[in-house]
C-alpha cells in the first residue's frame, strides 16, 4: 500500500484514477499499475499477463484514459476442476490538461503494458534565449 506522501505525489500529477464504477469495469479485474514521471511526461506500467497485443485496447475520450484487455480462451475444454478464471483487465484514469493525448504511445511485452504519456508543449520547461539588443 502506498504511503500518504506517495498518494499526494500522484494526485499532483496530471493523471488520477477515476472513482466512478461502471458496469463495464465490474466484469473485469483491475491490473496493478505503476505511474512515474520522466523528463518528457509520465509512464504508466500495467501488469496484464496472458493477453495477445490485439486483445489490448487503449483509448482516450473526454480526458479519460481507458486500458482494457480481453482474455480469450482459445481452447475449449471440459474441466474436471477449474480455479483459473478467464477474466480480462479494465482500468481508467482521468488525464489533466498537462498531457498531450494525441502523443500517447503503448507497448506490450512479456505481459506488461507500457504507456508513454507526453507532457503538452506548454507544460514542458524551456530555455529562452537572451539576445543582445
Amino acid at each position: 500500500m502506498a504511503d500518504t506522501a506517495t498518494l499526494e505525489k500522484v494526485t499532483e500529477n496530471p493523471v488520477t484514477e477515476t472513482r466512478e464504477s461502471t458496469h463495464e469495469s465490474e466484469r473485469y479485474i483491475a491490473p496493478s499499475v505503476d505511474i512515474f514521471e520522466t523528463a518528457g511526461g509520465l509512464t504508466v506500467i500495467a501488469d496484464m499477463p496472458g493477453l495477445d497485443s490485439q486483445d489490448i485496447h487503449v483509448s482516450t475520450e473526454k480526458d479519460v484514459l481507458t486500458i482494457k484487455g480481453i482474455r480469450r480462451d482459445t481452447i475449449e475444454r471440459d474441466y474436471l476442476y477449474r480455479e483459473f478464471e478467464s477474466q480480462g483487465y479494465f482500468r481508467q484514469f482521468t488525464l489533466g490538461s498537462k498531457i498531450n493525448q494525441a502523443g500517447i504511445k503503448a507497448e506490450y511485452k512479456h505481459g506488461v503494458l507500457r504507456l508513454t504519456l507526453p507532457f503538452a508543449e506548454e507544460v514542458k520547461p524551456r530555455q529562452i534565449e537572451v539576445r543582445v539588443a
